[in-house]
């Protein structure tokens, strides 16, 4: 009984030894063989769509070389082509292929195959990395949607945007109209892009894009822009505009010689259709035939010929004045002014000499040559009763006296 007990506790100790003695000489001498952990990419988020070089470390853990060839699978398809490898014992070797990020979940397998010579342990040659899930980002700038305040880079955010309601948190262009949300006034609307008003009815249905007072297709009679309230930018909208054209002017110029123009505001209307058969209605069926008796009957001629001398006398009574004739024209009024400041000297110059002519002072020496030549009567006081009375004879005025009776008889 001694005995016994004293084998079997010496027996553990023997059977340690034992393994440990011929375990060494057990070991494979041509092994390669890799984990899971062996496995890695060239980028650390990987986001669907983009180009990364999937890894795989080989190691040998036989006591000889060994070469060989490794395969990457994704799901049952083959990703690029095997890659040959060589590795000395003891090391470890890697290879890569590349690989297109799908838009779901995947795994990567990767397998150990046709070494030289053949592997002595075969359960180390095949291993697969955990289930990967891919990032997206959805507008390509380089910021993957979880991270992304605006996964579409429609200029809308995320969080004015749903998933699964118009507009759509991941199409910039959510009516597929061709033009992205944040520049699409109505971007659950195929059939509108456009309010130039802001007054939410889209361009195709507003009859006044510009809310100008014109509708659009006055807009085009008077050729202004039907998308510009004021076309030609001088502050005044086009229907206030004399001159919708022209930026220099706003206010009617009127010229004094030439009547008013008649302008013909009738409204422009166009034919009803009926939206079901898209044929013109009954009352446009009637005008039309209308229309066409008038124009298929007969015209006179007189009326026609009086219609045709009434133009020609309105044409000529309104007549366009040249521009050098207008009220505005600083020039002509420069003009008038001179003339009439002209007539004024003249008139003026005219009146002062008639009445120079008329009261025109006699000169002193003819007058004192007329009393002069005057008779004079000698009296003798002393002896009157003797006196001789001489007979004066009448002289001749003399050639520098001027005779005021005659002028004023002239």
């Amino acid at each position: 009984m001694f005995a016994k007990a004293k084998i079997a506790s010496v027996f553990p100790a023997v059977l340690v030894f034992f393994i440990l003695a011929v375990a060494p000489a057990l070991a494979a001498d041509y092994d390669l063989g890799f984990s899971a952990a062996d496995i890695y990419f060239s980028k650390t988020t990987l986001i669907a769509g983009d180009q990364v070089r999937i890894y795989a470390k080989v190691h040998n853990v036989g006591g000889l070389d060994i070469t060989g060839y490794v395969s990457f699978f994704s799901g049952i398809n083959l990703i690029g082509t095997s890659q040959a490898v060589s590795v000395l014992p003891g090391s470890s070797d890697d290879v890569f292929v590349d690989f297109t990020v799908p838009q779901s979940s995947f795994n990567v397998l990767a397998k150990i195959q046709g070494t030289q010579p053949e592997d002595q342990n075969a359960s180390n040659n095949e291993t697969q990395s955990a289930l990967i899930t891919p990032e997206h980002d959805t507008d390509g700038d380089g910021t993957v949607d979880s991270q992304d305040l605006d996964d579409d880079n429609d200029g809308l955010p995320d969080n004015q945007e749903n998933e699964n309601t118009c507009p759509y948190l991941l199409k910039a262009d959510s009516d597929n109209d061709g033009v992205d949300d944040s520049h699409d006034a109505f971007a659950c609307n195929l059939a509108e892009t456009l309010d130039t008003d802001g007054d939410g009815t889209g361009n195709n249905a507003d009859i006044d894009d510009d809310n100008d007072g014109w509708s659009d297709v006055q807009e085009q009679s008077h050729g202004t822009d039907p998308l510009r309230a004021d076309t030609d930018g001088d502050g005044v909208n086009d229907a206030q505009d004399v001159y919708p054209l022209d930026a220099t002017k706003s206010r009617e110029e009127r010229n004094i010689f030439q009547p008013p123009p008649v302008e013909n505001n009738t409204p422009v209307t166009e034919p009803a259709v009926n939206p079901q058969t898209e044929q013109p209605s009954a009352d446009v069926q009637a005008l039309t035939e209308e229309l066409k008796n008038i124009i298929e009957s007969p015209i006179a001629l007189e009326p026609e010929a009086e219609v045709e001398s009434e133009q020609a006398v309105v044409s000529a009574s309104a007549g366009s004045a040249p521009a050098f004739f207008r009220l505005h024209n600083w020039l002509l009024w420069l003009i008038v002014g001179i003339i009439l400041v002209c007539l004024s000297i003249v008139i003026i110059l005219f009146k002062d000499k008639i009445f120079a002519s008329a009261t025109a002072p006699v000169s002193k020496l003819p007058l004192r040559l007329a009393e002069k030549s005057k008779p004079q009567l000698v009296s003798q006081p002393q002896n009157f009763s003797s006196q001789t009375i001489l007979e004066t004879k009448p002289v001749r005025p003399s050639s520098h006296v001027i005779d005021l009776k005659k002028m004023k008889k002239q």
